[in-house]
């Protein structure tokens, strides 16, 4: 009988060789790749910690809070720096910000990265001083309403067309969210609902199992927020629970698209899901399957078509999802990320530890060029001309009045920038089962 096989019965070793190594190479090749990012640039302040992180809709302007407001341009260039800020939210169309340091809020027209030299600079429209620290602070998408807790919990709302002042001192609620419906705030037990001037209009009662951490309001007639290791969906109106999801660990983020048609959820434990309006479960992804400690979500982002997700995680790895939650790239910062933002159009991520911001473009999209080094911003000190203005209740404060506030002691008035392009790990592909395989197969 003839069996095709040369004299001594087996397939001649050059040949097995090469039909393993055709095998191998095929199933590699449907292997989804996972790449691994190095940022376009990043940036450490030389002095102080790195606070809140905001970006223009298209990614062509970014505020960091780093004891001042800090503008750069997409690849890195300072453009602007103002006193002061720790934290920074940007209006939808990326005209304005708004910052806090200590007791104060700051509003300014932002620089028009592709204006004259004179247009790339910022504005400072107006600041307030309160009574008390800001604990926390939101602003609604157009930029004309401000809200936030001082460190009492007390309720303060800024208004930054009549720049007229409110707050509300009788109801405290651990998270405070603005949106374009209003002014919500929930409690262990209760949803408040208040007006644009601060007072109470509605409160209704709600079964927590723990006091809410993050709040989203993606409608006028409901709110999305965190319960323990659920989120829950629930009417203003009436209390009444629209959807719950348990999503497998204690969240630690949430976010949504405007109008809440994607709400993304991580948690302590490594897990991102992605939810439509009415509680399916898009997908979802476990970013720590080996379930190691200090590895979860701190924070995340989604684009303003849901397209792309991007999260921060305690052992210090920023991550890329796509609309199906698959993990696209990732990038290894090995540092806590503590804030993280996309712009609308989801070309540019900005994410920041404690003491670096990195900046890099989704694998989609090639709007950041490749890192250079950039001279030192030396922009001559900010010259005070009036005293610091006097402290004002955030019940009391009759308007807004433009004021040049003193820099605390210690805080540099000129800052470096210097941006450099940091080693990641090289791309990882998944091997083990694809080896397996191939071995099996051979």
């Amino acid at each position: 009988m003839q069996t095709g096989y040369p004299a001594g019965g087996r397939p001649a070793e050059p040949l097995r060789t090469l039909l393993f190594l055709v095998i191998l190479v095929s199933i590699l090749s449907m292997v989804p790749v996972t790449q691994a990012r190095e940022p376009a640039w990043n940036y450490s302040p030389p002095v102080g910690e790195l606070g809140g992180v905001a970006i223009s809709p298209m990614g062509d302007l970014i505020a960091v809070g780093a004891g001042k407001v800090l503008f750069f341009s997409r690849d890195g260039t300072v453009l602007a720096q103002e006193p002061f800020g720790t934290d920074v939210r940007m209006t939808a169309d990326g005209k304005y910000t708004a910052s806090v340091y200590a007791s104060s809020v700051y509003y300014f027209e932002n620089p028009l990265p592709a204006g004259s030299p004179d247009q790339q600079k910022a504005t400072k429209l107006w600041d307030i001083e309160l009574s008390e620290q800001v604990r926390s602070f939101d602003m609604n998408r157009d930029g004309s309403l401000i809200a936030g807790q001082t460190l009492g919990r007390d309720l303060f709302v800024l208004n930054t067309k009549t720049r007229t002042a409110g707050g509300n001192t009788r109801v405290t609620d651990p998270v405070i969210k603005i949106s374009e419906s209003g002014i919500v705030g929930i409690s262990e037990g209760k949803i408040h609902t208040y007006s644009t001037g601060g007072n109470l209009i509605r409160t209704e009662d709600v079964t927590t199992n723990s006091a809410p951490r993050f709040l989203v309001i993606p409608s006028g007639s409901s709110v999305v927020f965190s319960d323990g290791q659920a989120v829950r969906r629930v009417n203003t109106y009436n209390g009444t629970e629209r959807w719950k999801r348990e999503v497998g660990g204690a969240v630690s983020a949430l976010s949504m698209t405007p109008g809440g048609s994607r709400i993304v959820a991580g948690t302590e434990t490594g897990n991102i899901a992605g939810f439509d309006i009415n509680g399916n479960l898009v997908w979802s992804y476990s970013s720590n399957p080996d379930n190691r400690q200090s590895a979860g979500i701190t924070c995340c982002a989604v684009s303003d078509t849901g397209t792309t997700t991007v999260a921060g995680t305690a052992d210090g790895k920023i991550l890329v999802l796509d609309s199906r939650g698959e993990l696209t790239e990732s990038s290894a910062a090995r540092e806590y990320i503590r804030n993280i933002a996309i712009s609308a159009d989801g070309t540019v991520v900005v994410a920041a530890s404690d003491e670096r911001m990195y900046v890099f473009s989704p694998v989609s999209s090639s709007s950041l060029p490749a890192a250079t080094p950039l001279p030192a911003f030396t922009a001559a000190p900010v010259k005070n001309t009036t005293s610091p203005s006097p402290a004002q209740s955030p019940l009391s404060a009759p308007s807004l009045q433009a004021t040049t506030v003193a820099p605390p002691a210690g805080l540099p008035t000129t800052w470096s920038v210097i941006p450099a392009a940091t080693r990641s790990p090289p791309a990882l592909i998944t091997l083990p089962v694809s080896l397996a395989l191939a071995v099996l197969i051979a």
